[in-house]
């Protein structure tokens, strides 16, 4: 029997608030309206020799109802060169398509951390696999954050008690799925990393990771918040840039996809792990990104965000997918996950789903 993700309130998963400099409802309002002026992309086959599997992921995307149903998206199936193909279902969004994509933003701060540090010592172990005793933050706090600090610091958080920046010694060296290991390892540089980026701003923190990650031109990672873990605002043509990046070793994360897993279901690994919002799933989790390795399915990487844009690297680590979506449904990052491995599925076997 397929296994199903069990869905918990949403404020606590794959968060990403609007600008803090900017009425909250016009910032979604406006993210909303980017998608509806998009001209949608045609289903387009780039390399013809990939015919047969693109036509059995725009057949499954456009007529499976597990896809249908996650309304207007764009998917994208490509290796480092470039993309296979791509298309725009039931709407416009396309791969120009400005998204608040929430904790996709993860993958791109593990990769910003391990760019900087070259190898992980025990310090990165713990905050970017999640185990670092940090696990209150409520995203939401840090809607009129300036600074990565104030972020941190505001509150209450989680709990509804302590801020932000509270540390849960009785967690520590347990895996709990929360922003604030991401953002505590920002605040506090506990690995000294120059610049510090405790006291920057999102244009500040924006600059510094995309400089970073695309050889010192930032091609278009812009933060709507200064959080790591779901702050990031930005299309899904850039994010394949920076998943190519990934695939042609240009980033040191490629030598850590899936490196020193950390077991994430409680139920099955209560030693370990508190709390995973794969709750019915025995998937583990890496630096910044998952492994889909529960039973059933293919051991991609990834890093599902809230509103439901889902990255994926195939297995092999030789081609890469997007879902590209922006939904303030519950349900968007579980929908665009059983949707994506459908159609990674297509795409490896040239069957429709």
């Amino acid at each position: 029997m397929r296994k199903y993700l069990c869905l918990l309130p949403i404020s606590l998963l794959f968060a990403c608030p609007p600008p803090p400099s900017e009425d909250p409802l016009s910032s979604l309002i406006s993210a909303l309206t980017l998608s509806n002026i998009q001209v949608p992309a045609e289903f387009t086959v780039v390399d013809s020799t990939k015919q047969t599997q693109l036509d059995a992921v725009e057949a499954t995307a456009t007529k499976n109802s597990t896809c249908t149903k996650l309304g207007a998206f764009y998917w994208e199936i490509g290796d480092v060169n470039g993309a296979y193909g791509y298309s725009s279902v039931n709407g416009s969004v396309n791969g120009s398509t400005l998204l608040l994509i929430a904790s996709a933003s993860k993958w791109i701060w593990g990769a910003y951390v391990l760019e900087k540090v070259g190898t992980p010592t025990t310090i990165e172990q713990s905050y970017l696999r999640m185990r670092s005793g940090y696990d209150n933050l409520d995203d939401n706090k840090c809607n009129l954050a300036l600074t990565v600090n104030a972020c941190f610091t505001n509150g209450p958080g989680r709990d509804n008690t302590n801020n932000n920046n509270y540390y849960n010694a009785g967690d520590l060296n347990y895996f709990y799925y929360n922003g604030a290991h991401f953002q505590a390892y920002a605040a506090l540089n506990p690995s000294g990393l120059t610049p510090a980026l405790t006291n920057y701003t999102r244009t500040q923190l924006a600059t510094e990771i995309g400089n970073t990650l695309f050889g010192g031109s930032n091609p278009g990672i812009d933060y709507a918040v200064p959080q790591p873990a779901g702050g990031v605002r930005t299309s899904a043509s850039v994010y394949a840039q920076f998943l190519r990046r990934i695939l042609n070793s240009n980033l040191t994360i490629r030598s850590y996809l899936g490196a020193d897993l950390v077991p994430t279901l409680p139920s099955v690994h209560p030693a370990q792990a508190k709390y995973s919002p794969f709750v019915l799933e025995d998937v583990h989790y890496s630096y910044g990104h998952w492994v889909e390795d529960s039973s059933g399915n293919d051991s991609a990487y990834s890093s599902p965000g809230k509103f439901g844009f889902y990255p994926w690297i195939d297995p092999t680590v030789t081609t890469y997918g997007i879902i590209a979506r922006y939904s303030t449904s519950g349900l968007a990052y579980a929908e665009s996950v059983y949707c994506g491995r459908l159609l990674r599925k297509a795409f490896a076997t040239g069957i429709e789903q």
